[in-house]
């Protein structure tokens, strides 16, 4: 009896996952430095299952941990810098803040946009002086959502003033994130002034971050 057409088809698709499930971080970093690129991926997956396991890393996941920081910073092709940042903002059980920090300075939008996506899931106050100053000139607004969602994710005092320089920013760069930074501010200070009580937020800030004397955010620019 001739087997189905379905199950001629999914044969290899069988064969490809069983033997990707199955490999071991050698042969993936191994598949990795041949230039199967997918297997970038693989290491990410194969590092977040064994950190949700509870399990310690290995010598040669070490090795692979750092074949993806070289990949994140350096590799020419920026798609595979791109899946080495999601693979290393998989992992949380060793710190990746530099390589994700270095991806925000990117002149390619794709590792600054995963870059901000890394540390809005791994949060780090290390990286705030970083996140400020791509809040500040960053112009694709799917970046700024993300480097939004990161400040309000570590919720320091840098994070906090950064949430507040959006809220009260009127320009366009800032319209899809005003709200944003408003539900952030409002988790963070314990205070529920409403989106449009911009005079009590201004009174609020002044008294929490200027120095004596000091004029204090004015609400935003027009």
């Amino acid at each position: 009896m001739m087997p189905s057409r379905n199950l001629i088809l999914a044969a290899p698709l069988l064969a490809l996952l069983s033997s990707s499930c199955g490999s071991s971080p050698q042969e993936l970093v191994l598949e990795v430095r041949k230039g199967e690129t997918y297997s970038i991926v693989e290491l990410g997956r194969h590092l977040a299952a064994k950190e949700a396991d509870g399990l310690p890393f290995s010598e040669a996941e070490h090795g692979a941990i750092e074949l993806l920081r070289e990949i994140a910073t350096s590799d020419p092709e920026v798609v595979n810098r791109m899946r080495a940042i999601a693979a290393l903002a998989s992992c949380g059980k060793i710190s990746n803040t530099n390589v994700f920090v270095a991806g925000l300075a990117s002149k390619y939008w794709g590792v600054r946009w995963e870059s901000a996506k890394a540390l809005s899931a791994r949060p780090d106050p290390k990286a705030v002086p970083a996140l400020v100053k791509i809040l500040q000139k960053e112009r694709e607004r799917i970046i700024l959502l993300d480097v939004v969602e990161a400040l309000s994710q570590i919720g320091d005092e840098g994070s906090l003033k950064a949430l507040f320089a959006v809220f009260f920013d009127r320009t366009p760069r800032h319209t899809d994130n005003r709200m944003k930074a408003h539900a952030a501010i409002c988790r963070l200070t314990g205070k529920n002034y409403g989106f449009a009580d911009v005079d009590e937020w201004v009174k609020y800030a002044r008294a929490e971050f200027s120095p004596a004397g000091g004029e204090g955010p004015s609400g935003g620019k027009e």
